[in-house]
């Protein structure tokens, strides 16, 4: 019997590095001060799942760098990692981002959600970026209290918030299709994670992030996240459920005994179900994303990027990160993909399946079992495509005939529904200036991208100002501020000190005629 391999884009398979980066403010993608263009550490603070080359390393405040006498980086120069951004209350805030398999109202290849998020050092008290790549709360086992404590590693989720969701029964109402779920884990455990964070897995954790709050939103425990805007594919079926359930304006539950997940089985077990108030802000505001295509890192339309304009709430004040998330269902889980339970072989039904409410009666009763063999046998219930399932799907007979052909499909069925993620480097938020009247209008003025050409610094970019095309009325306020690393690699393209990143603002007569204003003509500062 001949098995072959069939390469099929279902719509993205094993070897997808994926991705979504936040340019405005600058993403990370977990790095800190690599001197190269590949992240070193990608368990530091996140799962980001992105391409290593993505994001942008933390800016440096040197004079005149933060380089030794050969060049290299040298981070006990005083300034090093100390290029934090700083932007007022009340300001406008320019982010913006690319998603490579496209997102957006009307997209005809899977289901979208956009979710951008912050968290401040009232969440988080130690809040920090730290200054080495070590992962927060140790590298190997379970964080600990003194690892923790190392101002030199970053610092995000509390400890407290990490070990709550390690010890709490993962949501067992999930979809997990076939995926054998790690049930040691507690909610570090899901079908996109489906080791777990165990203690023979610590390599596995990334950061002290929670798995299965990463993976679902809105989250049904407490989060120290706090809810900025949602883009999603269908506002009109979904924006008025995420903004009720946001905990913006929603308390969430908790059990004083961790390991339990609900109220019934906390109070049976003696334990005290205690509701945490909501945040007690707005809720989130919910669009219907703009329509970008597959395969993609670039502009949607109007040659600009993604973006939302953030005014930044009064009273958030003191060290904040921005996080964004990007949730994606292909349309497998829609029309013709889910298996029909009265028959065997490859037919394929035609039940019209809601994605968004795909759980546990959607799993297969024993996973793992169906892996890389003939597609037949299904089991009494609507199990979508199995992992790397083998079927005649061309439908030339089964057998050892000549003309038999059992095709695989590449299928990985932790991905095909999944989350990517970015996250800043953290910021500072102040109070805006005395003289500066509560109704006067402050507009953020920006710098993205990091140095080298566009092959050396994909997927991020090149330099370039945010917002690119600018038009306010008389008396608004423009703050202009960047920052830029001096651990770049070495060999990256750009003029000045090598591995340095430095950014410029110069008036010149008009787009055509790209030389410097003399200063006495001038007219924008």
């Amino acid at each position: 019997m001949a098995v072959l391999a069939l390469a099929v884009m279902l719509s993205f398979g094993h070897l997808v590095q994926g991705d979504m980066y936040l340019n405005s403010p600058r993403g990370s993608n977990n790095k800190l001060r690599e001197q190269s263009n590949n992240v070193q550490n990608a368990n530091r603070l996140f799962d980001s799942q992105n391409n290593a080359a993505s994001g942008y390393q933390i800016g440096d405040d040197c004079k005149p760098a933060c380089k030794d006498e050969n060049n290299n980086y040298d981070v006990t120069k005083e300034g090093a990692t100390k290029g934090t951004m700083k932007f007022y209350q009340g300001s406008e805030l320019y982010i913006d981002w690319f998603v490579q398999h496209g997102c957006g109202v009307g997209h005809p290849n899977l289901r979208c959600q956009i979710t951008l998020q912050y968290m401040t050092e009232s969440d988080n008290p130690n809040l920090r970026d730290g200054t080495d790549q070590d992962s927060a709360g140790g590298d190997d086992e379970d964080p600990t209290e003194e690892e923790t404590a190392e101002v030199a590693r970053g610092y995000h989720e509390p400890l407290e918030y990490y070990q709550a969701c390690y010890e709490r029964e993962r949501n067992k109402g999930l979809f997990t299709s076939d995926q054998q779920i790690e049930e040691n884990g507690g909610a570090t455990s899901t079908r996109q994670n489906p080791n777990g964070n165990g203690r023979r897995r610590g390599n596995q954790r990334h950061g002290l992030e929670c798995p299965e709050e990463r993976d679902y939103y809105p989250y049904w425990h407490p989060t120290p996240w706090h809810d900025i805007a949602i883009f999603t594919q269908e506002p009109q079926e979904r924006c008025e459920y995420y903004c009720a359930e946001s905990q913006n304006v929603k308390e969430k539950g908790r059990c004083s005994i961790n390991q339990y997940n609900n109220p019934d089985a906390c109070t049976g077990n003696g334990g005290e179900w205690t509701l945490e108030p909501a945040f007690n802000e707005p809720p989130p505001e919910c669009w219907g994303g703009i329509a970008s295509r597959d395969n993609h890192n670039g502009n949607v339309r109007n040659g600009h990027p993604d973006y939302y304009l953030w005014k930044i709430p009064e009273h958030i004040k003191g060290r904040v990160v921005l996080r964004i998330r990007y949730n994606i269902t292909t349309d497998d889980f829609t029309l013709g993909s889910l298996a029909n339970p009265t028959e065997e072989g490859t037919s394929l039904s035609g039940i019209k399946a809601d994605p968004f409410f795909m759980d546990r009666s959607f799993n297969d009763p024993n996973p793992n079992n169906r892996r890389r063999s003939t597609f037949t046998g299904r089991p009494a219930v609507p199990v979508p495509l199995t992992q790397d399932p083998v079927a005649d799907w061309l439908g030339l007979g089964e057998g050892s005939t000549d003309t038999s052909r059992l095709l695989q499909l590449q299928v990985n069925t932790n991905q095909y529904g999944r989350t990517f993620e970015d996250r800043t480097h953290t910021f500072l938020v102040m109070e805006r200036p005395a003289d500066v009247p509560a109704d006067r209008r402050i507009v953020n003025y920006n710098v993205r991208g990091r140095r080298g050409n566009i092959v050396q610094v994909y997927p991020s970019v090149e330099y370039d100002f945010v917002p690119q095309d600018l038009v306010v009325e008389q008396g608004t306020l423009l703050h202009f501020q960047w920052t830029g690393s001096d651990a770049n690699n070495n060999g990256n393209a750009g003029n000045g000190r090598a591995g340095t990143d430095r950014s410029n603002l110069v008036q010149v007569k008009s787009r055509s005629e790209t030389v410097p204003l003399p200063i006495d003509q001038h007219t924008l500062l």
